[in-house]
């Protein structure tokens, strides 16, 4: 009898053990760039727009995959609006008080999708993300679009720090694409037709 109610409450333990938690992780990108030149003090204006459709980057899978969302704990436009900002003024543009006459660069996150493998147990995440820079100045403007998509095989279900890595470097990725991009650099630096 003591040996079935030992067995039944390990059977409840493991089941439960399939239900995975919230994770909040902080976005902290940054921008893998050389300092540079490039920009000879021009100033550059960010904007950051986050026009994703739900603060949450997915769900964590598992039983409950409804609620066991991972999302961001700190405000996503404004950590990327600071990692461009000290990409740009790495690479030589005045990012930090441009002025009114500066070149507008708004840098819009539009997908950062965070999927599981189906099923309870999760070792596998497809990281999906569209980051799109609009530079303008008067009537000429200049875009690019940066994509990714990284699967990630992984030993164990993804922690909270895992995941805030993972997260934080495939974004890191796309805001360092859009400021090595040299058409992007070209107009930024005052090249009306890069």
């Amino acid at each position: 009898m003591l040996f079935r109610a030992v067995l039944l409450f390990c059977l409840g333990t493991a089941i439960t053990g399939c239900a995975l938690s919230p994770q909040v992780i902080q976005v902290t990108p940054k921008a893998d760039v050389e300092p540079a030149n490039i920009g000879q003090n021009r100033p550059v204006q960010v904007i950051a727009v986050d026009s994703r459709g739900q603060e949450a980057f997915g769900t964590r899978g598992g039983v409950y995959k409804e609620t066991a969302l991972v999302q961001p704990g700190n405000d996503v436009k404004a950590a990327i609006e600071d990692a461009v900002r000290q990409g740009l003024q790495t690479q030589g543009f005045n990012a930090f008080n441009p002025g009114e006459n500066a070149t507008r660069l708004e840098v819009r996150l539009e997908q950062l999708d965070y999927v599981p493998e189906e099923g309870s147990v999760v070792n596998e995440v497809t990281l999906t993300l569209t980051l799109l820079g609009e530079a303008s100045r008067g009537n000429v403007t200049h875009t690019g679009t940066y994509k990714s998509s990284v699967v990630h095989d992984l030993p164990l279900t993804p922690t909270a720090d895992r995941n805030q890595e993972m997260v934080n470097a495939i974004l890191s990725g796309a805001i360092t694409r859009l400021l090595t991009d040299p058409k992007m650099q070209a107009f930024l630096a005052g090249n009306d037709t890069p």
